[in-house]
C-alpha cells in the first residue's frame, strides 16, 4: 500500500509538472530568440516577411567571437541604433589601406555599454587602431536596460549580467501567450498578436555578417534615384513633430564625467585613433554648450564634431529614413566632414 502511495504521489507531481516542463522544452527545441543555439555567422531566418525583434548588441558581441580569429578587426564603430547607417564601406576611405573594420553597437546603447565593450576587447586582447563613436547628446543620461531582452547587455561583456540572468530573462519572456503561441502555430493571426505586442518586426534590413552592419539597399536605392518616391506625403506625414524649441539642459553628472574619462583614457591606452560624432536628430534638442564643452575637454576639440546644432539636419525628415536614423549617404557627409576636421558639411549627395 505505500508503494502504491509514492507511486501516486509521483505521477501526480509529474502530471501537475507537466505544463511547465512542456513549456520548458519548447524553448529549448524552438529557441525563439536564437541565444540558445551557437550563433553560426547567418541571419536568423525571418517567418515570411516578420522577424522577432532581435538584441543588437548580443548579436554583436556574437558575431565579433564568430568571426574575429579569421578576420582580426582592429578598428570599430561604437554607438546606438542611431551609428547602424554610418557604413563601413564609407568610413573606411578615412583609414590607412588594410584595416578590418567591425560595427560594434547596440539597440539603445549606453556609455555603459561601450566601456564595457573596450574592456572586453582588451580583455581580448584586441588592438583597437581606428574607433568612430556615434554619441547622441540622449547617451549621457541613457542607463542600461539590462532587464529587457532587447537591450540587456551580453554577458560576456557585462560584468553584472550574469548568464543564468540572460537567459532566465529570455526564457520569462517567452511565456507570455502571444509568444508560445506564434511559436507553436505561426499564422497570420499569430503573427499579428506579435507584431501588435511589439515583440516582431516587419522591419528587416539587409545584412552583412561579418561586418555586423545593417543597411536597407531599396530605400538607399530609391533616395538616391526617386527622394519624391521614398519620402511621400504618407511617409513625411507620419514622422512628423512639432519641433522642441527648449532650452537644452546639461546632462553631464559627475557620474557620466567618470564614465566617458575612462572610455578616453581606455581609447588613450590603445592608442586609439579615433573620432566622436555628436549626430543630429530630428526635431530633438541639441547638446548643451557646458556638455559639448566637457566632451571636447575630456576627448580632445579636434576629436568631438557636433552636428546637432545643424539647423537643416534637425528640422528636415529628408535627412531621415524615419523620424531618428540618418540615411546612409547623410552619414557619409557627416564622417567626411569629421575627418576632414572641417566645420562645413559636404555638399548634398540628392536633391530634396
Amino acid at each position: 500500500m505505500r508503494n502504491r502511495g509514492i507511486t501516486r504521489f509521483v505521477l501526480l507531481s509529474l502530471l501537475a509538472l507537466l505544463p511547465a516542463l512542456l513549456v520548458v522544452g519548447l524553448y529549448l527545441i524552438k529557441d525563439p530568440f536564437n541565444v540558445l543555439s551557437s550563433y553560426d555567422g547567418e541571419a536568423p531566418a525571418p517567418a515570411d516577411t516578420v522577424q522577432l525583434t532581435v538584441n543588437a548588441g548580443y548579436i554583436s558581441t556574437e558575431a565579433f567571437n564568430y568571426f574575429y580569429p579569421t578576420r582580426h578587426f582592429d578598428s570599430f564603430i561604437f554607438g546606438s541604433s542611431l551609428s547602424g547607417y554610418y557604413r563601413i564601406q564609407d568610413w573606411i576611405t578615412h583609414l590607412p589601406p588594410g584595416v578590418s573594420a567591425f560595427h560594434y553597437n547596440a539597440s539603445r546603447e549606453t556609455l555603459h555599454g561601450i566601456l564595457n565593450k573596450l574592456t572586453y576587447l582588451s580583455h581580448r586582447g584586441v588592438s583597437i587602431k581606428h574607433a568612430l563613436i556615434v554619441m547622441e547628446d540622449e547617451m549621457l543620461k541613457r542607463q542600461p536596460l539590462d532587464g529587457d531582452i532587447l537591450y540587456v547587455q551580453h554577458p560576456s561583456t557585462a560584468p553584472n549580467v550574469s548568464w543564468w540572468k540572460f537567459h532566465q530573462l529570455y526564457f520569462n519572456a517567452f511565456r507570455h501567450p502571444e509568444l508560445m503561441a506564434y511559436t507553436l502555430y505561426p499564422n497570420a493571426f499569430t503573427t499579428q498578436l506579435v507584431l501588435d505586442k511589439g515583440y516582431a518586426t516587419t522591419d528587416i534590413p539587409d545584412r552583412i555578417e561579418s561586418l555586423n552592419e545593417s543597411y536597407y539597399a531599396w530605400a538607399d536605392s530609391l533616395i538616391a534615384t526617386n527622394p519624391d518616391a521614398f519620402f511621400t506625403p504618407a511617409h513625411m506625414a507620419r514622422y512628423s513633430q512639432p519641433m522642441r524649441m527648449m532650452p537644452c539642459p546639461d546632462k553631464i553628472t559627475p557620474a557620466v564625467e567618470t564614465l566617458l574619462t575612462e572610455i578616453a583614457r581606455m581609447l588613450k591606452q590603445q592608442g586609439t585613433d579615433y573620432q566622436i560624432i555628436i549626430p543630429p536628430h530630428y526635431a530633438w534638442e541639441a547638446i548643451s554648450d557646458h556638455d559639448l564643452y566637457e566632451m571636447e575637454r575630456i576627448f580632445g576639440r579636434e576629436r568631438v564634431h557636433d552636428y546637432s546644432h545643424d539647423p537643416d539636419m534637425g528640422s528636415d525628415l529628408h535627412y531621415y529614413y524615419d523620424d531618428g536614423h540618418l540615411i546612409a549617404q547623410q552619414c557619409a557627409r557627416l564622417m567626411d566632414s569629421a575627418y576632414h576636421h572641417s566645420t562645413n558639411l559636404p555638399p548634398e549627395s540628392f536633391l530634396k
